[in-house]
């Protein structure tokens, strides 16, 4: 079903909404519910913003119960201050992949403030919505969020619940009221995100698409996240703030992976010195910082390889390589095959 167009209201800014404009407070306060059996379709809501407030729309897809898609694409004129402060029906788990601009989400605290950013993602449990979520003046914002229940993925008991953060584990459990995880946007993720948005297909099969891409959106966030559990728990001789700006400092190349920091200017965004910044990345992910960027990159590319509509130039370029014969020689380097014939091997 589509939802028809919600008007708005003449307003001053900064805007708070939930005394300008209640009805864009209760469609955000819809789009945190979970959906249900009775509202799945095989197309989706579709919010458009009026002229005068600005340009953009958002989509929300209901995709099985537990599960749904929305994609923010949001210009305002005015800074946007929504208020929320309502419960959720019922818990659920949040990704979100920022392609373009930010926004961020203000918590009851002045700590629990949130931050969206461009090749950034995010995941997050909610349990409960109080806060603000602001949208700065003239800032175009996309933003592809999905929300999912956890026993929709099995994420309630059982060994891959274990595996996961306790922190998360007590956040989905109820224990712990809020948890939040950022890291970098992978070129894979980047890459899943354009198809999904770009979607080559109608009605039912489109249906089908969108939920296969969200899917595989959220296997490629937990891949990363139990990657990083596995680091931070592993047993070595550095502190835990050392790990995290380790981890931080990994994040940082892969946010850059087409222009990736030199040794020095990564070590003095983290806060660590460079012989720091390098024993302790080869105590953390057993190899160099720029071994770890080479490999990582190569894995990208193998993934990005196996996609229908993949050039090698275009996988060059999403893993930071400027030329395509570079990017041909360092994949034959890893993997002793060039990426044309690893391409057409495994189609």
């Amino acid at each position: 079903m589509i939802c028809n167009k919600i008007d708005l209201i003449d307003c001053v800014c900064p805007m708070v909404l939930r005394h300008v404009f209640p009805k864009i407070r209760d469609l955000f306060e819809e789009l945190d519910q979970p959906s249900n059996a009775d509202c799945l379709g095989q197309r989706p809501d579709i919010f458009t913003l009026p002229d005068k407030f600005g340009k953009g729309s958002i989509q929300r897809w209901h995709l099985r119960p537990g599960l749904d898609l929305i994609i923010n694409n949001l210009n305002f004129r005015d800074q946007i201050v929504i208020e929320r402060n309502h419960p959720v029906a019922k818990t659920s788990i949040g990704m979100s992949f920022c392609m373009a601009g930010q926004m961020q989400i203000e918590g009851s605290t002045v700590d629990s403030m949130v931050q969206f950013k461009a090749k950034q993602a995010n995941l997050g449990v909610v349990n409960n919505t109080k806060g603000n979520i602001r949208y700065e003046a003239n800032q175009p914002v996309l933003l592809v969020h999905i929300h999912v229940q956890p026993d929709v993925i099995n994420l309630t008991a059982g060994e891959e619940f274990e595996q996961l953060p306790k922190q998360l584990r007590n956040a989905i459990a109820g224990i712990d009221t809020a948890y939040h995880q950022s890291s970098a946007m992978t070129p894979v993720m980047h890459a899943t995100i354009q198809q999904l948005l770009n979607c080559p297909y109608q009605g039912f099969t489109k249906h089908l698409y969108v939920e296969s891409k969200a899917i595989e959106l959220i296997s490629l966030y937990f891949e990363q996240l139990l990657s990083d559990t596995s680091v931070l728990n592993s047993h070595s001789d550095l502190h835990s703030d050392e790990r995290d700006r380790i981890i931080y400092a990994r994040d940082i190349l892969l946010a850059q992976v087409a222009q990736p920091p030199t040794l020095l200017e990564l070590s003095r965004q983290v806060g660590l010195n460079d012989r720091k910044l390098k024993q302790g990345f080869r105590q953390v992910f057993g190899t160099t910082v720029f071994g770890y960027l080479r490999n990582y990159r190569m894995q990208q590319a193998q993934q990005l390889l196996l996609s229908s509509n993949s050039t090698i130039a275009g996988v060059a370029q999403a893993v930071g390589y400027r030329n395509p014969e570079a990017f041909s020689v360092a994949f034959r380097r890893a993997f002793a095959i060039s990426p044309k014939a690893y391409q057409l091997e495994r189609r």
